[in-house]
């Protein structure tokens, strides 16, 4: 029988209140402006900053109480893109907040990074990166159910974070008009949303996200709350010719549905709500859409949480994950924001609903696709 896995420390951290920024593509982004202040090394480069809002003395303590109880502990660093190291893009504004530059280049590099968070919370036994964009924590969650099961750690650690607002990524978006940017949403009159017949696409987002994964005996020996129990987590690729692109039937989401449902040994039916990768893009759309019909059927409900925090970027599996876990916890499916209609199995508006089993889905360039179901207790 597999080790059962237990999510139970957990903390996110996303920002609801977009905020216009003025350059090339003039764009809205869900940020922490403070993340910001007096950037100018590797040092002080903004993930560090976003992942504190993560990892509290709380987080840390109860951490380092669960790596003391024994058995091997290991850490993996979800850094989505890799973008800790010096993109140095061009001056965003004169002076602005995107005007920063890097010194201490090796200060800023992942693997050091995750080697200083896995010390301080006495989970060096295993110290990883992963980068697989933005599948990079689905990916994280995948490696955790290895070094348990298959390893024999007792419990991981996965942090996931990016910086994702920097002129390297709002000028590729602007420019592939996966992000809506603020004349678009003026001349057709649409706004951030996913699976609707008019609105499209979404805004760029910081956030971070922490968890801590332990085994059944792990969990009991700290007595710590379970918020979840991880059944699955996978990802695949899909063959495609274009690697930032999906292809239309949704294959890639299909066959990631389909393996996280296999390993866990569960029926489709059985899943109470999806937790959709949801960009709002045309294509991922039509793909996403596909991929979860050919796995479901007729029958699922789904939400989206990209037009309410921004698009995360390699933490964003990992971090609405956490929040559907939450909502389902105080008994609610959240509604997709700005959806005018369409699908009605994309829900519009908030719905009671407490889900037992809840699957997410996540999707990266590159042709990856990611899946982990999760059962509440």
């Amino acid at each position: 029988m597999a080790e059962r896995i237990f999510l139970t420390v957990h903390e996110v951290a996303a920002a609801t209140e977009p905020q216009l920024l003025d350059g090339a593509f003039p764009q809205y982004v869900h940020w922490f402006p403070e993340s910001y202040k007096g950037v100018s090394t590797g040092l002080h480069y903004p993930p560090a900053r976003i992942a504190e809002k993560v990892l509290d003395a709380g987080v840390k303590k109860q951490v380092r109480a669960a790596a003391e109880q024994g058995g091997r502990s290991a850490f993996i660093l979800a850094a989505g893109n890799t973008n800790f190291v010096g993109l140095n893009p061009r001056k965003f504004a004169a002076d602005g907040p995107l005007s920063y530059t890097y010194r201490l280049l090796p200060l800023s590099l992942t693997n050091i990074y995750a080697a200083r968070v896995a010390q301080e919370l006495g989970c060096a036994d295993h110290i990883s990166t992963d980068a697989t964009a933005c599948a990079s924590s689905m990916k994280a969650l995948m490696d955790a159910l290895a070094l348990v099961r298959v390893h024999g750690y007792e419990r991981v650690a996965v942090l996931a974070v990016e910086d994702q607002v920097n002129t390297v990524m709002l000028e590729f978006f602007g420019e592939t008009r996966a992000v809506l940017t603020a004349a678009e949403m003026e001349a057709e009159g649409v706004r951030p949303s996913a699976f609707d017949p008019k609105n499209r696409g979404f805004f760029i987002g910081q956030g971070a996200a922490f968890v801590l994964l332990e085994t059944e005996r792990s969990v009991r020996g700290g007595a710590r709350e379970p918020l979840a129990e991880l059944k699955s987590a996978t990802v695949v690729a899909e063959r495609h010719g274009n690697a930032v692109g999906q292809r239309e039937d949704g294959a890639g989401y299909r066959d990631a549905i389909a393996e996280a449902l296999r390993l866990a040994d569960a029926a489709p039916g059985s899943v109470d709500l999806v937790k959709t990768h949801g960009t709002g893009t045309r294509s991922n759309n039509a793909a996403e859409a596909a991929g979860i019909t050919a796995a479901f059927g007729e029958r699922f409900r789904a939400t989206s949480y990209k037009p309410r925090i921004g698009h995360t970027m390699g933490p964003s599996g990992l971090l609405e994950l956490v929040l559907a876990l939450r909502d389902a916890r105080d008994g609610v499916a959240r509604g997709i924001p700005n959806r005018t209609g369409g699908d009605a199995r994309f829900l519009m508006e908030d719905v009671p609903l407490a889900a037992r089993r809840i699957l997410a889905l996540a999707s990266g360039m590159g042709n990856v696709f990611g899946a982990a179901l999760c059962d509440r207790p």
